[in-house]
C-alpha cells in the first residue's frame, strides 16, 4: 500500500487538530469544529479521515455527533515506573 502524499494546507489542519487533541484527548466533533473555526465541516472531517486512516485518531458514532479519540493518549503506557537515574 503507498502512502498518500499530504499537502501542506492539509498538514496544517492535521496538525492543529492534533495538538487540540493533545490537550482534550477527547472531544466531541462539534466542540472540535468551534475551537477551530477557520476549517469547513468538511474539511475538518476529511483531516480526521485521514488521521483515522494514520491511526492517530478514533470517530467513535454519538448520538447527533461524533466523539474523536486521540490515539496516542489511550495507548500511552503507564506511567507508574519510577525514571532511571543515569551515571
Amino acid at each position: 500500500m503507498e502512502c498518500e502524499e499530504v499537502r501542506p494546507t492539509e498538514a496544517i489542519v492535521d496538525r492543529q487538530i492534533l495538538v487540540l487533541l493533545q490537550h482534550q484527548p477527547r472531544l466531541t466533533f462539534r466542540a472540535l469544529a468551534d475551537s477551530l473555526p477557520a476549517y469547513s465541516w468538511r474539511s475538518l472531517f476529511v483531516a480526521l479521515n485521514r488521521l483515522c486512516h494514520q491511526q492517530h485518531v478514533e470517530l467513535m458514532p454519538l448520538a447527533g455527533d461524533y466523539e474523536v479519540v486521540w490515539r496516542h493518549w489511550r495507548d500511552e503506557p503507564p506511567r507508574s515506573e519510577e525514571p532511571r537515574m543515569r551515571m
